[in-house]
Order: structure tokens, then C-alpha cells, then sequence
């Protein structure tokens, strides 16, 4: 998520929601930028050198790369599908997986979204 939306106290307790679920899954090397675990590496994007941070990082039990991302309903979308865009293109490139999850009334924004622009991933209710 973009970092203006991660001040708010939902996103933490979906964030905890997201990591036990990538955590069930059997995930390793788990990264998010929570008091337990290392944050996430920063993403620069190549076409505008916009700096993004995924929310969750993880390796897969079969040596993909794996980024997750909490879905969030906001008027200026443009660095939010290129932070997509990006973490689908690396999930690809590093044979990994790229899962976006959806909080409660946000599904229909997020596959618009998802759709719209040719996003490669999964979406997951939470």
C-alpha cells in the first residue's frame, strides 16, 4: 500500500491478518515492516524512478520470490497500479507469486483495477 494509507491503525491489523495467512501458507523469510520482522527492500521503478515498498515479502517453498500487497480504495491511482505492475513483473521474472489482499468493500475497486491494466495476480479476500 502507498504510504500515505499506512497510517492508519486497519492497515495494521490487516497487515497481521496477511502475514499470518503467508505464514500458514509456508512462506519463508517473511518481510513486512512490522516490530518482529525486517522491513521489505525498496523498489525503484525504471520507467519514473518512483520508490515503492511491498507490504509483505516472502519465499516460496518452491525458491520463487513472493510479494503481497493490501488492497485500498483511493482516488489517485496511478502510483498504486504502477507499484502492481512492478511487484507483478518481479513475482514473474523471479518465478515467484503476487498476491493482492482485499479487505471488506474493496473487491470491486481492486479487480477494476487489476483488470483495467493487465495486472497479473491473485486476489484474496481477508
Amino acid at each position: 500500500m502507498l504510504k500515505e494509507v499506512r497510517d492508519e491503525k486497519k492497515y495494521d491489523v490487516v497487515l497481521q491478518k496477511v502475514i499470518e495467512n503467508v505464514t500458514k501458507e509456508g512462506f519463508t523469510d517473511i518481510r513486512a515492516d512490522v516490530p518482529d520482522l525486517e522491513a521489505p527492500a525498496k523498489l525503484v521503478s525504471q520507467n519514473n524512478n518512483d520508490v515503492f515498498i511491498p507490504d509483505v515479502t516472502a519465499q516460496s517453498k518452491y525458491g520463487g520470490k513472493a510479494y503481497f500487497e493490501i488492497a485500498k480504495k483511493i482516488s489517485e491511482t496511478s502510483k498504486l497500479v504502477n507499484k502492481w505492475k512492478l511487484l507483478s513483473t518481479l513475482a514473474e521474472i523471479k518465478n515467484g507469486i503476487f498476491k493482492i489482499f482485499v479487505p471488506h468493500g474493496s473487491m470491486r475497486f481492486t479487480r477494476e483495477l487489476v483488470n483495467r491494466y493487465n495486472i497479473n495476480a491473485e486476489l484474496i479476500k481477508i
